[in-house]
C-alpha cells in the first residue's frame, strides 16, 4: 500500500485541466463590473468580497444572470446590483439559521422518544440485542451497531469517559447513545424499532405512518447537514426528496415541490405543531423573513400558489 507521501506525489503528477489563476479582491470586483453588475459602492463591495469567498458568493449570481446556455452566459441582467446579491445571500443565511434551530428541536424530541420507549420495554442496554428489533432487519441492526461504535469513538463528550471509569463499561445506556449518534443514525434506529415502539414514538404526528415518517427523518437529516455546512439552501433541489403522504390534502397540494425547500419547511412546521413546540414560532419567523426580503422569488423555493391558505400555513392550524 502506498504511504501518504507517495499518494500525495501521485496526485501532484496527475494532469489537471483547471487553468484559472488566483484573483485579488480588486480583480474579483473588476470581473463583476465587466459582467455588467451594478456596483454603486465599490468600498462596500470590496469589503464583502474580502469577507465572503467569491466562489461561495457566485452561487447567488445565477438568478441575476442570463441563462447559462445563452450567448450572454455569466453576464448580469439589466438593473441588478451587488446589493441584490448580498441581500439574497443574507436571506439564505437567515433561512438556514431558522431551519437549523427548528430541526434541532425536532431532533432532540425524537431522540428523547426513541430512548424512552425503547428503554421502557428493554431497559438501558436493550438496543444491543438483535431480538429486540424488527424481524428480518439483522443487517440493519449490525449496521446501526457499527455506526454507534464509530460515533462513540469520535465523540468527545465527557459523560462517555465518566461512564467508563465509574461503571467499567464501554457500552452506554440507550439514553446516552441517542445523544451522541448523528441524526442520520437516529433515523436508522427508528427504522428497525418494532412496530409498536414506532407507533409510540410518532403517536403525536397524526395521519403520518412509520414509513413516511422514516423518510421524512432521512430527508430532514439531509437538510440539516446542508444548513450545518452553511451551504446554499433557498433554491436548492434537494438530493433527498420528501415523501408525500397519501390522502393528506395539505401535503398533496405541494407534491410538485417535494424536493424543494418549501416542502421541507412545511414538514418542519407540521411536526413542530404536532409535538407542541409552539414557542419556536417557526411559521411566524418564516413569514417575517419573506416580508423582510420581498425580492426573493418564492417559486424558486417551491412555494405553491396561495400557499398561505394551505392548512399548514394558514392562521388557523388544523393539526394542533
Amino acid at each position: 500500500m502506498l504511504d501518504f507521501k507517495e499518494q500525495l506525489q501521485n496526485i501532484k503528477n496527475q494532469e489537471n485541466s483547471y487553468q484559472k489563476k488566483h484573483k485579488t479582491f480588486n480583480e474579483q470586483l473588476e470581473i463583476l463590473k465587466q459582467r455588467k453588475l451594478l456596483i454603486s459602492n465599490e468600498s462596500f463591495a470590496l469589503t464583502k468580497l474580502q469577507h465572503i469567498n467569491y466562489y461561495r458568493l457566485s452561487a447567488y449570481f445565477l438568478p441575476f444572470q442570463y441563462p447559462q446556455n445563452s450567448e450572454n452566459k455569466n453576464i448580469f441582467l439589466p438593473d441588478n446590483s451587488f446589493e441584490d446579491i448580498i441581500s439574497l445571500y443574507y436571506f439564505d443565511a437567515e433561512l438556514r439559521k431558522i431551519i437549523f434551530e427548528a430541526i434541532e428541536s425536532i431532533e432532540i424530541y425524537f431522540r428523547t422518544q426513541i430512548a424512552y420507549f425503547h428503554s421502557l420495554k428493554y431497559d438501558a442496554f436493550g438496543y444491543l440485542v438483535l431480538n429486540n428489533f424488527r424481524e428480518n432487519k439483522a443487517d440493519k441492526f449490525y449496521e446501526l451497531q457499527n455506526d454507534i461504535l464509530k460515533e462513540k469513538s469520535r465523540s468527545k463528550e465527557y459523560f462517555i469517559k465518566h461512564f467508563k471509569e465509574k461503571y467499567n463499561s464501554v457500552d452506554l445506556p440507550v439514553w446516552s447513545v441517542v445523544e451522541i449518534i448523528s441524526f442520520g443514525t437516529l433515523s436508522k434506529f427508528f427504522m428497525i424499532l418494532k412496530e409498536e415502539e414506532q407507533k409510540q414514538v410518532i403517536k403525536r404526528i397524526k395521519g403520518i405512518n412509520k414509513v413516511v415518517f422514516y423518510k421524512w427523518l432521512h430527508a430532514l437529516s439531509s437538510v440539516r447537514n446542508i444548513c450545518a455546512h452553511h451551504s446554499r439552501i433557498w433554491n436548492r433541489t434537494l438530493g433527498v426528496s420528501f415523501e408525500v403522504p397519501k390522502g393528506f390534502k395539505a401535503f398533496e397540494q405541494m407534491k410538485t415541490s417535494k424536493n424543494k425547500i418549501f416542502f421541507a419547511l412545511s414538514v418542519i412546521e407540521f411536526i413542530l405543531t404536532s409535538i407542541g413546540e409552539d414557542e419556536i414560532e417557526f411559521k411566524s419567523k418564516i413569514k417575517a423573513l419573506l416580508v423582510k426580503y420581498p425580492k426573493v422569488k418564492l417559486e424558486s423555493m417551491g412555494f405553491i400558489e396561495n400557499w398561505e391558505q394551505n392548512q399548514i400555513w394558514s392562521k388557523t392550524n388544523y393539526f394542533a
